[in-house]
C-alpha cells in the first residue's frame, strides 16, 4: 500500500508546478491520486480508508516544513504570506487530501471490481 501511497503523493506533487494547468489540476489532485494509487496499491474494500489516512498523513510533511522554517529559522513569511497562514492552509488541505484520495481509491477499486465481475 505504502508504494500506491508514494504514486498518488508523487501525482499531487506533480501538478503543482505546471504553469496555467495547475488552477485546474490542484484541486482535482487528491482524488486522481487516490484512483491512480489505488490501482496501483490494488486497494480492496478494507483499505480504502486506510489508503486515504496515509495520503493525508504525507500532507503533513509541508506542515512541519513550514514548521521548522519559521521556529529553527525565524522566518515569519514564505513567498511573500505569513507563516501562520500557510499553516492554517496547509492543515485545512489535510481533511481535503483525505476526503479525495479516499474517494479515488473508492474508485478505483469499484472500477477493478466492476472489471473483473464482467469477465466470464
Amino acid at each position: 500500500m505504502l508504494k500506491g501511497v508514494l504514486v498518488g503523493f508523487g501525482i499531487m506533487l506533480a501538478a503543482i508546478p505546471i504553469p496555467i494547468v495547475h488552477f485546474v489540476a490542484v484541486p482535482l489532485s487528491p482524488f486522481i491520486a487516490g484512483f491512480i494509487g489505488g490501482g496501483v496499491a490494488g486497494v480492496d474494500q478494507n483499505g480504502i480508508v486506510k489508503f486515504g489516512a496515509l495520503m493525508a498523513g504525507f500532507m503533513l510533511i509541508p506542515a512541519v516544513i513550514v514548521l521548522f522554517v519559521k521556529f529553527v529559522f525565524g522566518v515569519d513569511e514564505i513567498i511573500g504570506l505569513s507563516a501562520t497562514l500557510w499553516m492554517i492552509v496547509v492543515l485545512a488541505l489535510i481533511p481535503y487530501t483525505w476526503f479525495g484520495a479516499t474517494v479515488g481509491a473508492l474508485g478505483s477499486y469499484l472500477a477493478r471490481r466492476n472489471q473483473s465481475d464482467e469477465t466470464f
